[in-house]
């Protein structure tokens, strides 16, 4: 959960630096799926759209985006509500004035001062205004509907919204009140981040198309600015096109003191944009937009590839059987509706990262070299976008394995594709120049592990470990690592690799996260190289990942950050959550349980089963766990391998029923990416992957009587996996017996060969804890 913590940390850091020195049928070709392959192994599928719900999570600091998409749409076209500079959510529910219509959005971020939410178009009536505050319109909630694929309001102005999207554009479609003069303002400088150029061009009176050039990141651009290349630099180009003719347009220079040019054709700079009257329309208004990273010209190939013989209520058709598709592929019982407007608007905002960025005629852009190039992706899809890895590692990627795999190895692929780009995996991919490293470890690793260990592979193999080898064994020139050595590398510290820990002088923030990240890591690439026959390298990094055990203090019973002589830092507070407490987000009591790679070794650390269990008792007692970030969410499963897996199966239940609803604030932390929304599903299914980069699954609680896994043919053996909970009530939620395929399962856990081969996990469930799995 990348958040305020963080950015305040670098801010402060940064300144003590400086005091000291489509086809005819409407299937758009973009996209590239298989849309009747899909249809014939999902089957019949039932109308899911009604259980998503996307103004869960739009209050609190959920942050999701409220807005038209495609399954992993670059454009997410919708509301950005006037909000303060810095605010890094794209739509507040608290909020009751839009500022206009934006077709990129981060799915819940944290921080503050970054972001997309660029290419602002916005209806008004009469008057022509170029800064938000004046431009910005009132709404109710109560004049406001949000689909998947669709998104409509009407403003205070009159105006009636309605929006959808395909993969890389957008219909806006307004209907203006009657004799109004209908005016579009198209603001350029708009950003979540900030407007550092551009240029805007009316081509002809239905027609405007330009480019606009943000900085997503500006602290980090700041501070990694002067090398080769740069830091956070987007260019966004656009092609729109208009249904009715513009009467009369302009373009306007928002800093300038007499800002509208009336009749100008173009403009450039930064905090520009255009703006066209109508008249008064009796048809409503379309305005059907294409975006590109590439060109303009490619902007108007993807709007044509995509809407080509399509008009609004047909694209949204299209887009909206895309989701139903998708989501029928997980199929739950339930009779409280409630419960699966949970689970599947979860479903549905895990499947908005990574972003498919494969543009029309199959080429893709990648800037991960600080400059940036064009690249051909025919036969696979890249996805490059998926801010952050150090969140979605844990739960996203490994939910994709199963409900979606088609797309593992192309997302392989990306990461490698950026690889060999700018020489170092990413830790964060975006949609701008070079890297984004804003937080800790090397989370591709697992990501790719993770994939390659449950069969994906169609991808470069020797090429992925040459990769996740490098980021293991070499660092980059980090410009800051006297002074934090985490926040901005690329690879591994050398003090990790000598000393077998990052000590509190390398990284006074996180030094302890990062060691036991890093250790994670390491398992991770021994995983593969055991899978490669590369005995000697499984050994050492098997090694390396034991350096967990290095910051454990017995005495303390708390992993403690280490000086770089090997004596204790001292004072020491588990309880600590300062900024500089070496615990990344996070406090000793919840980092201490960061070892899902060796659950064994740590419990033998804290003094055995029993131990273990009292310790989790005074951790989740004691108000330490925090839902709302990802550090923790392994944290429930781990009473199951301490020997009681009825406290895990009590936990999960409360913390499900107690952390998620259907209101505005059902999410507990920022969705970050789909992070936050793939537990929660994890959750409610029943299962949970305590250690990417092992094809294996924890079973607990289900919240569903009923789910159905539907497996795609091309990828797995079998048809369906079920798992039934027999008995399942608010009161019955411990698991007394389970069994798979009809024999008795007496395992905590149930490996991705099993479920992928189909058959039927079945659980006996009763009002006191049993004794399955003890």
């Amino acid at each position: 959960m990348p958040g305020l913590r963080m950015y305040f940390t670098i801010v402060g850091l940064f300144l003590a630096v400086l005091s000291i020195s489509c086809s005819e049928e409407g299937n758009p070709v973009i996209d590239g799926d298989e849309d009747t392959a899909e249809a014939e192994f999902v089957g019949s599928t039932t109308d899911l759209l009604p259980y998503v719900d996307p103004l869960i999570g739009s209050a609190g600091s959920g942050n999701v985006i409220v807005g038209a998409l495609r399954p992993h749409g670059f454009v997410r076209v919708g509301p950005a509500t006037h909000e303060e500079p810095g605010e890094v959510a794209s739509y507040r529910f608290d909020t009751s004035v839009i500022d206009g219509f934006a077709h990129t959005f981060l799915e819940g971020p944290g921080g503050s001062g970054n972001g997309y939410g660029q290419i602002l178009l916005v209806p008004l009536v009469d008057d022509v205004e170029v800064h938000p505050d004046g431009y910005a319109q009132a709404f109710d909630h109560a004049d406001e509907q949000a689909e998947a694929g669709y998104y409509a309001v009407t403003l205070d102005n009159g105006v009636h919204v309605e929006l959808t999207a395909g993969g890389f554009s957008a219909i806006h479609r307004y209907q203006y009140p009657s004799q109004a003069d209908a005016t579009v303002v198209l603001d350029l400088g708009y950003s979540r981040g900030d407007s550092i150029g551009g240029l805007v061009e009316i081509v002809d009176e239905h027609t405007i198309e330009g480019l606009a050039v943000y900085d997503v990141h500006p602290i980090l651009g700041l501070l990694l600015s002067g090398g080769n290349g740069s830091t956070g630099e987007s260019t966004i180009y656009f092609h729109i096109e208009t249904s009715a003719a513009m009467i009369s347009s302009g373009v306007f220079h928002a800093d300038e003191e007499e800002p509208l040019l009336l009749g100008a054709t173009d403009a450039s700079g930064a905090r520009i944009g255009a703006f066209a009257r109508f008249g008064a329309l009796d048809e409503p208004l379309l305005l059907r937009v294409g975006l590109s990273r590439i060109s303009i010209e490619q902007a108007q190939r993807n709007l044509e590839a995509e809407q080509s013989g399509l008009g609004f209520d047909e694209l949204y058709e299209d887009t909206a059987a895309r989701w139903n598709q998708l989501l029928n592929r997980v199929q739950v019982t339930s009779d409280n509706d409630g419960l699966k407007k949970i689970f599947y608007t979860a479903l549905y905002h895990s499947l908005f990262q990574p972003t498919d960025l494969t543009e029309s005629d199959d080429l893709y852009f990648d800037a991960t070299d600080g400059f940036g190039s064009t690249g051909d992706a025919e036969g696979w899809q890249y996805y490059g976008d998926d801010w952050c890895m150090w969140d979605t590692f844990r739960t996203l990627h490994p939910l994709g394995t199963l409900v979606e795999p088609e797309i593992r190895s192309d997302v392989v692929r990306s990461l490698l594709a950026s690889y060999e780009s700018g020489g170092w995996l990413p830790k964060c991919s975006w949609q701008a120049t070079g890297y984004s490293r804003v937080m800790i470890a090397n989370p591709a690793v697992p990501i790719i592990v993770d994939a390659y260990v449950k069969g994906f592979d169609d991808f470069d193999v020797d090429l992925a470990y040459e990769a996740i080898l490098k980021s293991s064994m070499e660092d980059d020139d980090n410009p800051m690592k006297d002074a934090m050595c985490g926040y901005l590398n690329l690879g591994t510290p050398s003090e990790y690799r000598t000393l077998g820990y990052v000590s509190h002088e390398c990284d006074k923030t996180q030094s302890v996260s990062m060691t036991l990240e890093y250790a994670q890591d390491d398992f991770c690439v021994a995983r593969m190289a055991e899978a490669l026959g590369k005995t000697e390298d499984a050994q050492l990094f098997d090694d390396r990942a034991q350096n967990y055990r290095n910051h454990w203090n017995a005495d303390e019973g708390f992993m403690v950050p280490l000086n770089r002589d090997g004596s204790w830092v001292t004072p020491f507070d588990p309880a600590d959550t300062s900024d500089f407490n070496d615990f990344c987000e996070a406090s000793s009591w919840i980092y201490s349980w960061y070892v899902p790679h060796d659950v064994p070794g740590l419990i033998e650390l804290i003094g055995g089963k029993e131990a273990t269990v009292a310790k989790l008792d005074a951790f989740f007692d004691g108000g330490h766990f925090d839902v709302g970030n990802e550090p923790s969410f392994h944290i429930p499963y781990l009473y199951s391998l301490a020997g009681r897996p009825d406290l895990s199966q009590e936990r999960i239940d409360t913390i499900w029923r107690e952390s998620f609803s259907v209101a505005p604030d059902g999410l507990p932390g920022n969705d970050d990416s789909g992070a936050m929304s793939a537990y929660a599903a994890f959750l409610m299914l029943g299962l949970y992957p305590i250690s990417p980069g092992e094809p294996r699954y924890l079973i607990t609680t289900p919240a569903f009587s009923h789910v159905e896994l539907r497996l795609h043919p091309e990828y797995f053996s079998g048809e369906s996996f079920e798992i039934v909970a027999e008995g399942l009530s608010e009161s019955k939620i411990f698991i007394q017996a389970a069994s798979l395929n009809g024999d008795p399962l007496d395992t905590l856990e149930i490996t991705h060969d099993q479920i992928i081969a189909g058959g039927e996990l079945r659980l006996t469930m009763g009002d006191k804890p049993g004794e399955w799995g003890r």
